[in-house]
């Protein structure tokens, strides 16, 4: 059967919403309503008049349907892939929903506000056995597959020490912006940690290999623990308000791989240096030494302004092309920024290129591993 008469994945997604800016219409939208693997076939929102205004507004085909009860959707026969783009703490339990019915389930980062919830979907997909997928996108990118190719093959020669530094503008002027003022609150499960330590740390390990065993000391601190919040006038609330979150992540550790390479990693939220780049990634080896620098400390989103490196062999400094391992890369390069890598995963998805070595996805027990490693920065307090 050729690729054309191959038949689309059916989707139904979760959290699909007309607000402006919201995530559902960013990341997920975009090349699910142009892949020719992939297609979205109904909506759940908080009404059923909501769906039906997203089906309208984006143009989706006149027999999408449209629901607003969770299990409603995960028993439309016509969904293959259950899809839940939602805030972090609603994962659980929506979630729960889809692996019930048997359906494949895409659940975005975290998977879970608790490592034991995530646990709990994990086995009960493991039981159901259905294909899972998590939102840890950035493993999809060409950058970090291109990244990740040249260190297996060797091109660094040994590895002997990374170091990953990223300044958020969170906190900026020492206030909470209202766009992220749940980063405050743990128990809504996205804050500092979660969401971009997790991205980011899964990124570190997926290219360079796991933490090695008792080596690893992790550590946050929460220094800014009442905060003002910003108005939308640009004022700031007279009164002051608790967090909960950590604004400072550090990890220091060595890596599980031959030779045990160390590891160094410093995230930050407040005001970004002028002018500086959010993120700066080094890995040095005994060949020579890769920089990657990020606009932001979403790496998982924006590719780097920068990637080069430093030959010791010839004494230059290489710009590192990575279209090569990206044959639609212009196609890509068409989307927003939030909707490339999710992209790239859903093909990964629909490819059935579940292997971790080979630039595809991660799925629930990938996910479970990052919680069972937040959950050590948790115990160590702060």
């Amino acid at each position: 059967m050729s690729s054309e008469q191959k038949k689309k994945i059916r989707v139904g997604i979760v959290g699909l919403s007309v607000a402006p800016g919201s995530w559902g219409q960013l990341a997920h939208l975009p090349r699910l309503s142009k892949s020719p693997n992939l297609e979205i076939v109904a909506l759940c929102n908080s009404s059923v008049a909501n769906a039906e205004r997203a089906i309208r507004e984006f143009k989706l085909p006149p027999g999408t349907r449209a629901y607003d009860r969770y299990e409603d959707l995960a028993n439309d026969p016509d969904v293959d892939l259950f899809v839940v783009s939602t805030r972090a703490d609603t994962h659980y339990e929506i979630a729960l929903h889809g692996i019930r019915a048997g359906k494949d389930t895409y659940v975005e980062w975290p998977l879970a506000v608790t490592t034991s919830q995530a646990s709990e979907l994990t086995e009960l997909a493991r039981q159901k056995g259905i294909r899972t997928v998590i939102g840890l996108q950035a493993r999809a990118s060409p950058v970090i597959r291109k990244l990740k190719a040249l260190v297996d093959s060797g091109a660094l020669g040994e590895v002997h020490s990374t170091n990953f530094h990223a300044a958020l503008n969170l906190w900026q002027n020492n206030a909470v912006g209202s766009k992220y003022s749940f980063f405050m609150d743990r128990q809504v499960g996205a804050n500092l940690l979660t969401i971009y330590g997790g991205h980011i740390l899964d990124t570190i390990l997926y290219t360079l290999g796991e933490l090695k065993p008792g080596s690893y000391t992790p550590l946050l601190a929460n220094i800014r623990r009442r905060m003002h919040r910003t108005n939308p006038d640009g004022s700031l609330t007279p009164e002051l308000f608790d967090k909960d979150t950590p604004d400072q992540i550090l990890l220091q550790g060595r890596l599980d791989r031959v030779p045990p390479a160390v590891l160094s990693l410093h995230i930050r939220a407040g005001d970004r240096f002028v002018g500086q780049p959010g993120a700066v990634w080094r890995i040095y080896g005994t060949k020579g030494e890769i920089v990657l620098e990020f606009p932001s400390g979403g790496i998982q989103i924006a590719p780097p302004t920068s990637f080069r490196f430093s030959n010791s062999a010839t004494g230059k400094v290489e710009d590192v092309q990575y279209d090569d391992v990206d044959p639609d890369a212009h196609e890509f390069a068409q989307l927003p920024p939030q909707g490339q890598n999710v992209g790239r995963l859903y093909e990964a998805f629909a490819a059935a290129a579940a292997d971790d070595d080979n630039g595809g996805y991660a799925d629930f027990e990938a996910a479970l591993r990052r919680h069972q490693l937040l959950d050590e920065f948790w115990a160590a307090g702060f």
